[in-house]
Parts: structure tokens; C-alpha cells; sequence
């Protein structure tokens, strides 16, 4: 079988894709995958070093309110029809997946026009706005969560909860510590905020490094800075003293996630479903400018049952961010947030999606569950 994969624009599209590949290819070892995104996005370089090819096309998004660019962006995203129809007629997919964001959008328009069976899925509570102008035109779609099935026709919707790769399931301690040089008898800290970082993250951290050393102190820490903060969270990390490995990109987050024994994340989809796979105790700080909340929604579903801590992005200091993670490091506590944590969890989800894929499950819906991975 063949089958094209598009995503791209953060890791919370391009990382499930990889997960239903994954699955596929476990499945089906003849199956020949192609990816496709954009061409100057961060997916070319994460597809390709996972050992997939990758073909880009020239997608580019429509941002609200900016109506010049979008004029001009306008062109950009018919010549990528045009580029998705060459790869899609060279490449003669059986079937295409597309895991939302405008680098899908291309790809996923022009396979369903063409005639190819097509399948969307959608991550968040509140779909994005490629999806939503691509859900008429599929085959199928899928949903990470119960209450994004209320935006899709019926017919179509099912829901299987959100991939995660398997490499996160198969992780071990030892080698994460080693990875990072970081000690083995230290309560570590994952500060992870998505592929894009995030800056008032990344100046609390700060702060607290300066002005709370001694509570600072007791932890270390794997830092994810952005490549626009990686100067200064050094210069930070430096300054302190104190065991931070500070990394502009964590590639290989299974083994950031064995290493930790608590995380600093935002709260996207993705992010949350490999926290409940893996179990760790997190304080997420939302971003506060995504589609409709979506994060803040996202967030709030983990924490009413008892499995994070959030702080709004407009609310985070060093301060209660020594106090969340004093608490989440807490042995009680910890086991608690576990406990809540593979409760809302449910594996699965590639193998559920590469069956509605193939057919095997068509007309079915998939086993009900809040997050899965």
C-alpha cells in the first residue's frame, strides 16, 4: 500500500504522522510512505532523519487579519496545489493523511480531488482551520477528543485519540541521564515547551536561576530554549552553576522524557497524549493565543482529573513556577499525578487510525477514550 503523509508547521502535526507511519510500516512492511510539508518548515529535516522521504512544496499560511500577506501568500498556495498534484500523481497514493496545519492543507485538498481516499485527523478539542476547510472533501476523519467530534459531519467523524511514537514507550532512565550528562541521584526537570519554545517560559526559568538558586539548586534540569532564546537561557544556565544542559532542540524527546522526573511543557495535544503515555508529571503553561484556546482547553481536561498543574502564560513567574515544581517533585504527589495520568490514558491510537486507513474498521467507530497515544 501506498500511502502520503502530510504535516508540518510544529511538532504537534509532524510527530502523530510519524507515529500512524510507524504503525503502517509495522503492519505492512511493503508499504512504500512518502511525507510531504512545507519546504521551509522543520518537518524535511525530522522526517528525514527518522528515515522517511520527504518531498516539500511551497505552502504557506493565512493569518488573520493580515490581509497584504495573505494577498501575496495567496499565490503561494495555489502554486502548492499545483506542486501537491505533481507529487500526488507521481507518487500514486492509495491513500493520504493529513494531521492538520496549513502544510497538510495542499497535499490533502489535492488527493481528495484527485480521487484518492483521504484522511484527516484532528488533535485538538477545537479544530484548526486547514482541517476544518478539508473535512467536505475526506474520506474520513479522526479525533483526539470526544468534544471535537461536534464539528465534523457524523458520517464521517470517529474517534481514536492522538498517536504517540513508540520509541517514548521504549525508553530507559539510565540512558536519558547519559545523554543529557546529567547525575543519576538529581530530580530532573524536562522544560520542553513545544517545537517553538516559548518565551515567558524561558524567562521565568530564568529569573529563577538568578534570584532562587537555592531552590534551584536541589533540581536539574533539561532545557529546551528555541533557537531565538538559546543565547540567553545559556548565558542563564551558565551564570547559575548549577546541572542544566541547555538545547535549542530536543530531537530525541524519549529519551528527554526517560531522563525526567517532571516536565515544564505547553499543552498542546500531541504534548499532553505523550505525558499520559509516559506518565509524567507535568505543570503546563498553555499557550495563550492558539485557535480558540485550544490549549487552555486541552489543559483543563488533564487537570480536573487530578493529572497536572496549569499556570496561565499571563500568570507565570519564578515564583509559582518553583511552587509547581516543588509540588509535581513531591513524592505523594507525583504518584498521584501518575495514577490520574494512566487513568485518561488508552494505547492504540496509530493502529486504530491505520485500520480506519485500510478499511479494516470502516463503518465502526473507534473505543471511546479522552486522550490516547
Amino acid at each position: 500500500m501506498k500511502v502520503l503523509f502530510a504535516c508540518g508547521g510544529t511538532g504537534g502535526h509532524i510527530y502523530p504522522a510519524i507515529a500512524m507511519a510507524e504503525e503502517l510500516l509495522r503492519r505492512d512492511k511493503n508499504a512504500q510512505v512518502l511525507f510531504t510539508g512545507s519546504k521551509n518548515g522543520m518537518e524535511k529535516d525530522i522526517v528525514e532523519k527518522r528515515g522517511f522521504k520527504f518531498e516539500g512544496v511551497d505552502a504557506r499560511p493565512l493569518d488573520r487579519g493580515k490581509w497584504l500577506k495573505n494577498f501575496v501568500n495567496l499565490f503561494f498556495v495555489i502554486k502548492s496545489l499545483f506542486e501537491s498534484a505533481v507529487i500526488v500523481a507521481r507518487f500514486r497514493p492509495e491513500a493520504a493523511v493529513g494531521t492538520g496545519g496549513f502544510a497538510a492543507f495542499p497535499a490533502i485538498l489535492t488527493a481528495a480531488l484527485m480521487g484518492r481516499r483521504t484522511l484527516i485527523h484532528e488533535p485538538n478539542m477545537v479544530p484548526g482551520l486547514a482541517n476544518r476547510m478539508l473535512a467536505p472533501f475526506v474520506s474520513v476523519v479522526t479525533a483526539g477528543f470526544p468534544e471535537t467530534m461536534k464539528y465534523f459531519p457524523a458520517r464521517k467523524i470517529r474517534l481514536t485519540g492522538n498517536p504517540v511514537r513508540t520509541a517514548l514507550l521504549h525508553r530507559e532512565r539510565s540512558k536519558g541521564l547519559k545523554e543529557f550528562g546529567l547525575k543519576p541521584g538529581k530530580k530532573t526537570v524536562l522544560i520542553m515547551p513545544g517545537s517553538r519554545a516559548a518565551r515567558s517560559i524561558n524567562a521565568a526559568m530564568a529569573e529563577a536561576l538568578k534570584f532562587h538558586k537555592a531552590e534551584m539548586g536541589k533540581m536539574q534540569f533539561i532545557w529546551m530554549s528555541g533557537g531565538r532564546d538559546y543565547v540567553m537561557c545559556s548565558r542563564a544556565a551558565k551564570a547559575s552553576g548549577l546541572k542544566i544542559k541547555v538545547a535549542a532542540y530536543v530531537d530525541n524527546a524519549a529519551l528527554a522524557y526517560a531522563a525526567a522526573d517532571a516536565a515544564v511543557l505547553r499543552a498542546g495535544a500531541s504534548t499532553l497524549s505523550e505525558i499520559c503515555a509516559v506518565q509524567m508529571p507535568a505543570v503546563l503553561v498553555p499557550y495563550p493565543y492558539a485557535t480558540a484556546d485550544h490549549q487552555m482547553k486541552n489543559a483543563r481536561v488533564l487537570e480536573e482529573a487530578g493529572a497536572v498543574l496549569v499556570i496561565k502564560d499571563s500568570e507565570l513567574t519564578a515564583a509559582n513556577l518553583i511552587g509547581a515544581l516543588k509540588k509535581v517533585l513531591d513524592v505523594k504527589k507525583a504518584k498521584s499525578m501518575r495514577r490520574a495520568l494512566k487513568s485518561v490514558y488508552t494505547g492504540g491510537s496509530a493502529a486504530k487510525i491505520v485500520k480506519i486507513l485500510t478499511g479494516e474498521n470502516e463503518g465502526q467507530n473507534a473505543r471511546n477514550c479522552t486522550l490516547s497515544g
